[in-house]
């Protein structure tokens, strides 16, 4: 085997990642220790981003925990100061049937201040885990995503139904979503199924939120910034085309249908929490972008805009229903990760920089520096 110097060098960055992957295991090396209990202003959106995604992150380390334990290591339990740094308790862990924790619902239990003496606090928060490396059933769900299926899996069947439960217990008001990657879209189902059953607004906080799809120009490090642009074009004009097919074959009635879905959806606005640099989520920011410009709702093609070429091909092939795709979400408040960016590394690289971008550890850093636009759909033409 050839010794290459870079290559060594590469696999030491990798493997200095993974054991950094396992310090994050631990509040005290990588939490958001600039917080404390008594000092969270839960009227300060930052304190709210830094606490949700700490609770976020308690799924992961309940189910890493949950992990060594089975295999017998030295039974370390790290989970705990995730939440009760911030006045929680584990009130219930979410288990698919096959035993892996994906989701946690935390209740707020200050004494000095309950829950419902602040209605900007929450009483119970309702956390899920994204995908953890080697996990042959995440990954397997990452592809369900893709394809626009998750909403039938066993995970987001057992979530809508304990959000449900807990919804009808205790008010909409008082329980909030939390999600990062792959939980942020099971999250994502979660608000969009109470939005049109029950017409429940559920305060939602969506980190790195994929967006079911990966375009190429985005992988591809070695493609210049005009290719991007022309592949862009030629993506586009693709997509168009089979929108007008799509249109062409929609009755009045499912129009109205897609039409009424829309409207029902844009009362609810989730907060979803995107950087530029991971290609996993960073498409919501054309697709809202897109949308701001289309400020007539007369004008907006349902099928086109709302929904990705994965969906509109489906639905000329299987003729599945578009409102039930993923990206059909009509209002958002979107924050940005507008810290500097790291220098652009070669593409050998590029996995390191994905995980960075893709990390949840960045939403409760003291220093990130975000930049938040509510993009809401207008329901009715603005007068002339």
């Amino acid at each position: 085997m050839k010794d290459d110097g870079s290559l060594t060098s590469e696999t030491k960055g990798l493997w200095k990642k993974i054991l950094d992957e396992i310090q994050k295991d631990k509040f005290d090396n990588t939490g958001p220790k600039h917080l404390k209990a008594d000092t969270v202003d839960w009227k300060n959106a930052d304190h709210r981003r830094s606490v949700t995604a700490s609770l976020v992150q308690g799924v992961y380390v309940l189910e890493n925990d949950r992990h060594r334990t089975l295999r017998k290591k030295p039974t370390y339990l790290y989970a705990e100061p995730w939440w009760q740094s911030f006045n929680f308790q584990l009130h219930q862990s979410l288990k698919d049937n096959e035993g892996s924790i994906f989701g946690a619902v935390y209740k707020y239990i200050n004494v000095k201040c309950s829950a419902s003496d602040d209605s900007n606090v929450p009483r119970y928060v309702i956390a899920f885990r994204g995908t953890l490396i080697l996990r042959l059933r995440d990954l397997k769900l990452n592809l369900k995503f893709f394809v626009n299926e998750l909403q039938e899996s066993h995970r987001s069947q057992l979530a809508m139904r304990c959000v449900e439960n807990f919804v009808d217990s205790n008010g909409s008001s008082n329980v909030w979503l939390a999600g990062h990657s792959l939980g942020s879209a099971i999250a994502l189902i979660v608000g969009r199924n109470m939005m049109l059953k029950k017409n429940c607004c559920l305060e939602a906080y969506l980190f790195n939120p994929p967006y079911a799809s990966l375009h190429i120009e985005n992988l591809c490090t070695s493609m210049d910034e005009d290719m991007k642009h022309l592949v862009r074009i030629v993506r586009g004009i693709f997509k168009i085309g089979l929108a007008i097919a799509v249109e062409a074959r929609i009755n009045p009635q499912m129009q109205e249908q897609k039409a009424d879905t829309f409207c029902l959806l844009s009362g609810w606005t989730p907060h979803l929490f995107v950087n530029p640099g991971d290609f996993i989520c960073s498409e919501y920011i054309a697709y809202f972008k897109d949308h701001k410009l289309e400020t007539a709702p007369e004008m907006r093609t349902l099928s086109g805009m709302s929904c990705t070429t994965i969906n509109l091909v489906k639905h000329l092939t299987m003729g599945e229903n578009l409102k039930d795709a993923m990206q059909f979400l009509p209002s958002a408040d979107q924050i940005l990760n507008k810290s500097r960016p790291h220098e652009k590394l070669p593409a050998a690289n590029y996995f390191m920089n994905f995980l960075d971008a893709h990390g949840l550890c960045q939403w409760w850093d003291r220093e990130v520096r975000c930049q938040s636009t509510r993009y809401v759909y207008p329901t009715t033409k603005d007068p002339q």
